[in-house]
C-alpha cells in the first residue's frame, strides 16, 4: 500500500497548498470571515486524516501552521490571517516541491528536477481552484450580491492550469525522448507497456477531462449562472484529484514528471 500511499499523501498536501493560495485572491471586504473560516475548517479536516494515518515532520508543521492560520480567522485584527496564509503557504509550497524529491530511491536530473516542481506547483493550483470554486460557488446562495468576477478568478486559474498541465506533460516526454538519453527512453516505453492505463486516465481524465470541464465553467459564468458552474466545479474536483494523483503515482515509479 506504500506505492498507493505517497501519491494520495502528495495529492492531499497539493490540494492544501493549492486552496491557500486561492484564498489569499479573496481576501478582500467582500468576503466574508465566516465563508473563509469554513474553507480552513475543510482544509484542516481533510489534511487532518493525513496526519493521522501518515505524520511526518514537514508534514506536521504545515498541518500547524494551517491550524494558526485557521484559528487567527477569529482573531478581529485582519492582519495575522493574512500574516498565517502567507506563512503557512510558503511551507506548504517549500514542502510539495522538496519533499518527492527526497523519497525517490534515484536522483532525477536537474531539468527534471525543475519540471517536477512546476508540475507540482500547477497541480496544486488545479486542485485548490476546484475546491475552493465549489465552496465559493455555495457561498453565493447566502451572499448572492457578490460579484461574479471573483469566483471567475478561480475559474481562470483552474483552466490556465489545466493547460499548463497538459503543456508541461508534452514539454517533458518530448525533451526527454530527444535529449533524455536510453535511460529516459526506456522510462518512456514504461507509459505505454506497465502503465499504459495509469497514463491514459492521467492523460484523458487528469488533463484533458479537467480542461473540458473548465471550459463548461467559464462558458457557464459567461451567463452568468453561478449554481451550475458550483456543480461543474464538483466534477472538477474528482477529475482533477483523479488526474493529479495518477500523476504522483507516475512520478514515483518512473520518475517522470507528470
Amino acid at each position: 500500500m506504500a506505492h498507493l500511499a505517497l501519491p494520495a499523501f502528495q495529492a492531499v498536501q497539493e490540494l492544501a497548498v493549492g486552496s491557500l493560495f486561492c484564498l489569499s485572491l479573496l481576501h478582500s471586504p467582500m468576503i466574508r470571515r465566516s465563508f473563509l473560516q469554513t474553507c480552513a475548517l475543510t482544509l484542516v479536516s481533510v489534511f487532518g486524516v493525513e496526519i493521522w494515518i501518515g505524520p511526518t515532520p514537514a508534514s506536521m508543521i504545515f498541518f500547524i501552521l494551517l491550524l494558526f492560520y485557521t484559528g487567527s480567522l477569529w482573531i478581529p485584527d485582519g492582519r495575522w490571517p493574512r500574516r498565517m496564509l502567507w506563512l503557512s503557504l510558503l511551507v506548504g509550497a517549500g514542502e510539495i516541491s522538496i519533499l518527492p524529491l527526497l523519497l525517490t530511491k534515484e536522483l532525477p536530473t536537474l531539468p527534471e528536477i525543475a519540471a517536477q516542481i512546476v508540475t507540482t506547483l500547477a497541480s496544486a493550483l488545479l486542485l485548490g481552484s476546484a475546491l475552493i470554486g465549489m465552496l465559493l460557488g455555495h457561498h453565493y446562495l447566502r451572499d448572492p450580491k457578490l460579484p461574479v468576477a471573483l469566483i471567475r478568478r478561480l475559474a481562470i486559474l483552474f483552466i490556465l492550469s489545466t493547460a499548463l498541465q497538459g503543456l508541461l506533460l508534452l514539454v517533458t516526454l518530448g525533451s526527454l525522448y530527444l535529449f533524455g538519453g536510453a535511460d529516459a527512453v526506456a522510462r518512456i516505453e514504461l507509459l505505454s507497456t506497465s502503465y499504459l492505463a495509469v497514463f491514459l486516465g492521467r492523460v484523458v481524465v487528469g488533463i484533458l477531462g479537467s480542461f473540458v470541464v473548465a471550459c463548461v465553467i467559464w462558458d457557464t459564468l459567461r451567463i452568468p449562472n453561478v449554481q451550475s458552474a458550483t456543480g461543474f466545479f464538483y466534477i472538477a474536483i474528482v477529475t482533477g484529484a483523479i488526474g493529479e494523483f495518477l500523476g504522483r503515482f507516475l512520478w514515483y515509479s518512473t520518475l517522470i514528471p507528470l
